[in-house]
């Protein structure tokens, strides 16, 4: 920091100024006093002069009685005792000599007899004879003091008079003659300072304000009090603090909107990585190095340029060359698709504007799957479709091309009518696995016993138990509570038990039982005593869709092949999972858990793919 502050600055600044100003003053004075002084000197030494001519003009006009003595170069001159007593009346300081055209000295009344020099070589006489009058100043080596000469010619009497005069001029006396006017300039540069102190003092308590308030906004400290004086640079310290704070706000915005995209990236389920226009790296989430080390053959956790040499990125790399060597004639992205040891894995890089780029590992195996089990499920449904509407044609065909007997006819509208029942069901299943993956947002949840969902189903069914000469065992806890949806737990019980009643045989029983509970499931178990699954590999398969353990058997027997898929789907809404095996005394036998409380519904992958 300077050892003066602004203030200090412009005073030192402004006093040195006035001593400036006042000393150029001073001298300009000075040398006008000198002027003025030696031009009324000059004046008067012509006067006294011009006395001395005239005094010898009037004698030679009234010239003295006959038989005086005189010189004979001036004849009719005064003498020397006549000059010298006229002389006597003027000024004592006045140095008086007559110096004939020849540069011959006829009277001095300073130096006593005779002077043998020629003073035509005198500056001041060669000035006379040059423009009549002339002056000088130097030192007498006679009188040994400075003396200032006048000379002028008078061509009339045919002589110079010189008059010479110590010459020093008391600037003091001058100055104190002329004190009120230093007193003005002394009072002018005491008011002017005053001001510059007045209003430098204003100046530097804004600049203070300004200082304190960059200080605080600095230091991250409140600086809304710092109030600023009524000028123009308060008017800008207030408009700096507008902008400072708007600036804040500014700085707050970015800070929250780059917590929610570090936040997406970080939720992202897609590899995100950004570097600059030199490929330094500057961020990648969790899931970038994640599918990054999927992609390569060697494992690595150090993220920078160097990725860029892994051949799955060769692309990338040739795509950031081509763009530097032909800037703007080249896309500005890729997008490509890597296949490695049974993953999918989708490559995308983009340029920005300033040439930072981004590239984004995405992991499309699930989509890639879903795609194919997608197609699947469609051919599936089209095969299982075909086959009743198939039937039901060529039932109604044989009804209207041939004729039949009243029993005949009345047999192929019955098997048509089952025809149509089944296609109902496979619809209705159809639409409850489809609205479980996609929106099953849609099923609102309740406090439900299973319980009575259990007995729900049992008066349903009664008739196809009756006929299988079935029986279930309900063992569940009536005081047993769940948060459920109502028509997706009825799905559950509903379908286990028509499985049941189409697999396990006549005389079975089925027997539904709450086994255990923890902190937060219900864990149960379904089982029939029938004769079970024989094949393992069958018992893994069970849920899925469209499976059947005995396809034409299955077929005659009804049902869409979606039922236990529906239970599993079903038990995975709400939270659970559920799982087959065949019990060692007979029979196939069904582990599920429930949870207590859903608070929020899984999403469709949860519940679709856990």
């Amino acid at each position: 920091m300077s050892q003066y502050n602004y203030k200090s600055k412009v005073l030192i600044s402004a006093a040195l100024l006035f001593i400036l100003f006042g000393g150029v003053i001073y001298f300009v004075q000075r040398a006008s006093e000198k002027e003025i002084k030696t031009k009324a000197l000059v004046s008067y030494l012509e006067q006294a002069a011009d006395c001395v001519d005239s005094y010898i003009a009037d004698y030679e006009a009234n010239p003295p009685a006959p038989g005086r003595d005189s010189l004979t170069a001036f004849s009719n001159w005064p003498d020397q005792d006549d000059l010298g007593h006229f002389l006597s009346y003027l000024p004592d300081n006045l140095r008086f000599t007559i110096i004939n055209l020849k540069g011959d000295v006829y009277f001095d009344n300073v130096t006593q007899g005779a002077i043998p020099e020629n003073h035509l070589s005198r500056i001041e006489l060669q000035q006379a004879n040059l423009n009549g009058t002339g002056t000088s100043k130097r030192y007498s080596e006679t009188l040994r003091e400075d003396f200032y000469y006048f000379a002028k010619r008078y061509q009339d009497q045919g002589c110079y008079i010189r008059v010479a005069i110590p010459y020093h001029i008391d600037y003091v006396n001058y100055f104190r003659s002329n004190h009120f006017f230093l007193l003005f300039i002394v009072g002018i540069f005491s008011l002017a300072l005053l001001a510059v102190v007045f209003f430098t003092d204003q100046f530097s308590r804004s600049v203070r304000k300004l200082h304190d308030f960059v200080a605080k906004a600095q230091a991250g400290e409140e600086y809304e009090s710092v109030t600023f004086p009524k000028s123009e640079i308060g008017e800008l310290g207030e408009q700096l603090k507008k902008i400072f704070k708007m600036l804040e706000e500014s700085k707050s915005r970015y800070e929250i909107e780059r917590e929610k995209l570090i936040q997406h990236f970080a939720s992202s389920d897609a590899g995100i990585s950004f570097f600059s226009a030199e490929s330094k790296f500057i961020y990648a989430n969790s899931h970038f190095i994640q599918n990054l080390n999927t992609l390569v053959d060697v494992p690595t956790f150090i993220i920078d340029e160097r990725i860029l040499d892994y051949p799955e990125l060769y692309q990338v790399k040739t795509l950031l060359a081509d763009q530097e060597a032909h800037l703007g004639t080249t896309p500005r992205s890729t997008r490509y698709i890597v296949d490695k040891d049974g993953a999918h894995l989708e490559v995308r890089a983009q340029l920005f504007p300033d040439n930072s780029f981004e590239i984004v590992l995405t992991n499309v195996t699930k989509r890639e799957n879903d795609r194919r089990l997608k197609h699947d499920m469609t051919n599936s449904i089209a095969h299982e479709l075909r086959t009743p509407v198939s039937c039901a044609r060529g039932y109604l065909e044989t009804i209207l091309n041939q004729p039949l007997p009243e029993e005949k006819q009345r047999y192929f509208i019955e098997r048509t009518y089952n025809q149509m029942i089944r296609l109902s069901q496979l619809i209705s299943d159809v639409s409850m696995i489809t609205k479980l993956e996609e929106a099953s947002d849609l099923y609102a949840l309740q406090e439900l016993t299973p319980y009575s969902v259990v007995e729900e189903v049992k008066a349903a069914l009664e008739i196809k138990l009756h006929e299988a000469q079935m029986t279930i065992c309900n063992r569940i806890p009536e005081q047993t509570t769940v948060q459920a949806n109502h028509s997706l737990l009825y799905a559950v019980f509903a379908n286990l038990t028509e499985n049941s009643i189409r697999y396990a045989g006549t005389g079975t029983t089925i027997e539904i039982e709450q086994t255990m509970e923890d902190e937060h499931y219900y864990y149960f178990t379904f089982a029939d005593n029938g004769p079970g699954i024989p094949e393992s590999e069958s018992l893994a398969k069970i849920f899925d869709r469209f499976y059947r353990i005995d396809d034409g058997r299955s077929r005659e027997m009804g049902g869409s092949g979606l039922g236990l898929s529906i239970v599993r789907n079903a038990i995975r809404f709400h939270g659970g999972e559920i799982s087959a095996k065949n019990r060692p005394t007979g029979g196939l036998e069904f582990f599920f858990s429930l949870a207590k409380s859903v608070p929020d519904k899984l999403p469709t992958e949860d519940c679709c793919k856990r």
